[in-house]
């Protein structure tokens, strides 16, 4: 049922994009079996007098690029400079004593989610503390991510031209139920938990009145965030930037500028002539400034080294079974890579990074198996929680010895659902039927071409019921709770990492950073190898690869890197949803998934 519903999806958004994507996929197929070795990050020079830029185009990641490119890569022109989020805070502690940085400029766009700029705008701030280099921000027509990290800077500047948002959050969602009436595709749904919203997209055409509740309360809790740490930044109010987004939410430059949202009017030369004055060096052209990338001068970190070792095991993307792509979790590859980790006598600790929304329920059990082994072993597990580890996301974080979150990390999501597609109705639309045998009653459950009986349903249920309570029981013996008590937090219900902490889903804040410290602490490590799984470029090269990015080298601020072109948004947008049905492949039919995202850009 799932190939159908790729295909049928794939046909409603058209057969222009079904066809692109097939002649993309072609080419996957061609060249993806024809590997090449990993190679791995080459170190930057850097001359004195260079800037440090953080923008222009750069992807933050949790995990470390690695595995050969999927979809993604497809709908870009351009292949964007990326780097993992450890590497990124360790340049900024690196900058700060490197006598050739002269400064840092932020500038341009910014892929990462919300939880990831804290940490970068916590890791910026630091900077400033400990050096008086200068740290400034340029807008040109500036998004709010961007400017939610600018804003940390010690001098914001934008172009006079330019304009910036700032306008609050939103999280919307498509909802396909009635479409899926009209073809006569039926669904039927099987869950526990009357929060656990996300197969509502597929039931009808808008929100329940819980899921608007708890949607609420989550979008307000990270926008109160963000408007705070941008206030103590600016020196502003809360209640002055909340005016002004609700005044306008896009603000042109004098605007900015009116309300101090910015601290001067700069064009291009002025912004160089100003960096030039506060020490950097010029470009070889004369006309700009020297610089270096963060993804660049990331390649200067180097992992701690130590005769014992601190794993931080990445767990980003959805969660699937079987070994899953690269930007997935697949069950059988991270269980795979824990147990290795507990056979390796040099391992004391494991950092488990978790920004994942869940997915396959079979998949989460056999990750959660081996936490709960590395800690029978005596080994300590930190749970680090990025911008989401909700639903199928705690399930594998429940069982960390201390689980770490920040107070925006979407979390909780204590559910289950089953999902049964069928195409009984469509089917009689165009006269097709269905006919055979069966030696017992239930030999042909779960096929899709008809609707489930009550009595099937009442079977897919108490599987349902059966996953639920296993969920129930990983969070109570994980947080040390009763199952009643466990049950109380539950029923699908999404929280922010400030109210987790209340509750008792988790125990400390922080980040990346100091979740690595902490696994240090508990193995009583002072010095130890830092051991990333994946590991950097881990089985990334391919001809594919190398196709796509030959010839796309990072370019310089002020030089555009890609068009806003709104075809590739839309391939981009609608590569996402496909992306998502793909990941629906648990053995049973059983989810465990959370309905709240937030974008990252």
């Amino acid at each position: 049922m799932k190939e159908f519903l790729k295909t049928l999806l794939a046909s409603v958004l058209g057969t222009f994009l079904a066809g692109l994507l097939c002649g993309f996929l072609l080419l996957v197929l061609v060249v993806a079996g024809l590997s090449a070795s990993g190679t791995g990050t080459t170190a930057v020079a850097v001359r004195p007098g260079t800037l440090l830029l953080i923008g222009n185009g750069l992807v933050v990641n949790d995990t470390p690029e690695h595995g050969t490119p999927g979809l993604g890569s497809l709908f870009g022109e351009e292949k964007r400079p990326t780097v993992d989020l450890y590497r990124a805070l360790a340049a900024l502690e690196l900058a700060a004593k490197d006598r050739n940085i002269a400064g840092i400029v932020i500038a341009g766009e910014i892929e990462a989610g919300v939880v990831q700029l804290g940490e970068l705008r916590k890791a910026i701030a630091e900077y400033r503390k400990e050096t008086s280099k200068p740290v400034v921000a340029w807008l040109e027509n500036g998004s709010q991510s961007e400017y939610y990290l600018a804003s940390v800077a010690d001098h914001v500047a934008m172009h006079p031209a330019g304009e910036i948002e700032l306008k609050g959050l939103a999280s919307t969602h498509m909802y396909f139920g009635e479409t899926l009436k009209t073809l006569g595709v039926g669904v039927q749904v099987t869950k526990v938990g009357k929060y656990k919203s996300a197969v509502e997209p597929f039931l009808g055409d808008h929100m329940s009145e819980p899921s608007r509740e708890q949607t609420t309360l989550l979008v307000k809790g990270v926008w109160d965030r963000i408007v705070g740490q941008i206030a103590q930044s600016r020196k502003l109010t809360n209640a002055a930037l909340n005016r002004a987004a609700d005044t306008s939410g896009v603000f042109p430059a004098k605007k900015a500028l009116t309300l101090k949202l910015v601290d001067s009017l700069l064009q291009r030369d002025e912004l160089v002539e100003r960096l030039r004055k506060a020490g950097a060096a010029a470009d070889e052209t004369g006309t700009s400034f020297r610089q270096v990338s963060l993804a660049q001068y990331a390649g200067k970190v180097q992992l701690p080294r130590g005769a014992q070792r601190v794993a931080v095991v990445y767990a980003e993307g959805e969660i699937v079974d079987g070994w899953g792509a690269p930007d997935e979790i697949g069950g059988d590859r991270l269980a795979f890579q824990l147990r290795q980790l507990r056979a390796d006598n040099r391992v004391k600790a494991i950092v488990l990074r978790v920004n994942s929304p869940g997915g396959s329920a079979f998949a989460s059990d056999l990750i959660a198996r081996e936490v709960a082994l590395l800690r029978k072993k005596g080994l300590p597990v930190v749970v680090s929680m990025g911008d989401v580890a909700a639903s199928g996301g705690y399930y594998i974080a429940a069982r960390g010895n201390v689980i770490m979150a920040d107070q925006a990390t979407i979390t909780g999501s204590i559910g289950v659902f089953g999902l049964q597609f069928n195409y009984e109705q469509l089917a009689k639309k165009f006269n097709l039927t269905h006919d055979g045998v069966k030696t017992n009653r239930y030999a042909d459950l779960g096929q899709s071409h008809r609707a489930a009986t009550g009595d099937e349903l009442g079977l897919i249920q108490a599987m349902v019921d059966e996953v639920y309570e296993d969920f129930l029981k990983v969070v109570a013996e994980g947080r040390k709770m009763s199952r009643d008590d466990a049950h109380e937090l539950a029923q699908g219900r999404v929280w922010l990492g400030v109210d987790a902490r209340e509750r008792n889903l988790v125990d400390k804040f922080g980040g990346l950073r100091e979740a690595i410290a902490l696994a240090k602490s508990l193995a009583e490590l002072k010095d130890a190898e830092l051991v990333q799984v994946p590991a950097l470029h881990e089985g990334r090269e391919s001809l594919l690869q190398q196709m796509l990015s030959e010839g796309h080298e990072e370019h310089p601020l002020f030089t555009k890197t890609a068009p806003n072109d709104p075809a590739l948004q839309f391939l981009r947008i609608h590569a996402e949803t496909l992306r998502a049905i793909r990941t629906l492949n648990d053995p049973k039919g059983v989810y465990l998934t959370c309905p709240v995202r937030l974008e990252r850009r």
